[in-house]
């Protein structure tokens, strides 16, 4: 199970063009064909091209964030390997390389399920088990909504009770954009010394997180799944 993810920051050896198809499994997963030109490690050499080549794509690609594309889950397979040049002064091996990614980029409007993993003032945040980059920025809760700073919790002012949205419970939630951010810059990893309360990009005082999911709860039958009368889905 992925529980993090990175950014792949220099994406020039990428095909311009790709080809995303929806899987069946879920349309929050699509099947994207890729070409790059992989360099296989010298040590690697010994083994079979093909093993080779797929530990070199999951290494580069799973876990990893592509931009624009999203992030990739896992290798589904690989459609062609060619070349295996070796170049003066380089001991690798370069591999032009078609291959097809699971990938998790779900479409704008799409309702997820997950768990409702922390929260404050400013809103919610969801785990999907894999992917926790996903917000409920406050402007997307309804109305009747309110913040119980007491408790630290979102409640729902319904009939004149709250019904409060309790942590890692199962909460719906429909996708309203999909962002996806640069790789933080020498100077923003570094932070500015001028400013002490300006902390460094990439540190656990100001997270980087390649790729965000902004989402509302403000449609009917969003929100905590046991308000409205459902198991665990």
């Amino acid at each position: 199970m992925l529980t993090g993810s990175t950014a792949i920051g220099d994406i020039s050896q990428l095909c311009q063009r790709w080809e995303a198809l929806q899987l069946q499994v879920h349309p929050m997963f699509v099947l994207c064909t890729l070409e790059d030109k992989l360099r296989v490690q010298p040590g690697d050499l010994g083994k079979p091209t093909l093993e080779a080549v797929t530990a070199e794509i999951e290494r580069t690609y799973v876990d990893k964030v592509v931009p624009d594309l999203g992030l990739v889950i896992t290798l589904y397979d690989i459609l062609d390997v060619s070349g295996g040049y070796v170049f003066p002064s380089d001991g690798a091996a370069h591999f032009d390389t078609k291959f097809r990614l699971v990938v998790f980029k779900p479409f704008i409007g799409e309702v997820l399920v997950g768990k409702l993993k922390a929260c404050d003032k400013q809103g919610l945040q969801i785990d999907l088990g894999f992917f926790s980059d996903l917000h409920v920025p406050d402007y997307h809760c309804p109305e009747d909504y309110w913040f119980h700073s007491q408790d630290g919790l979102w409640a729902w002012k319904y009939d004149g009770n709250d019904l409060f949205l309790d942590l890692k419970d199962d909460i719906r939630v429909r996708v309203m954009d999909v962002r996806f951010h640069p790789v933080p810059n020498e100077v923003e990893r570094k932070g500015n010394e001028n400013d002490p309360n300006k902390h460094p990009r990439g540190t656990t005082d100001n997270p980087f997180s390649p790729m965000t999911i902004i989402a509302s709860v403000k449609d009917e039958g969003l929100g905590m799944i046991s308000w409205w009368g459902e198991g665990e889905e």
